[in-house]
């Protein structure tokens, strides 16, 4: 797992396992959470969808049990 994938999954983990950012979330929130661009932050979540450790909700993502 690279840096941003473990920053994503650590704050998860603190938040009791969501939060509301996901891709369609602004750019704004997104730096403002993980000081990192929209598309990479995107690249991120659908390499943690894909390997099964997140689910993306219209809401945020979820850390899956």
């Amino acid at each position: 797992m690279d840096d941003l994938s473990e920053k994503v999954m650590d704050l998860l983990a603190k938040k009791g396992g969501f939060l509301p950012l996901n891709d369609k979330s602004s750019p704004e929130a997104i730096f403002s959470a993980f000081r990192t661009s929209k598309g990479t932050f995107k690249k991120t979540i659908g390499g943690l969808y894909k390997q099964g450790k997140i689910t993306i909700e219209k809401d945020g993502i979820r850390i899956v049990d």
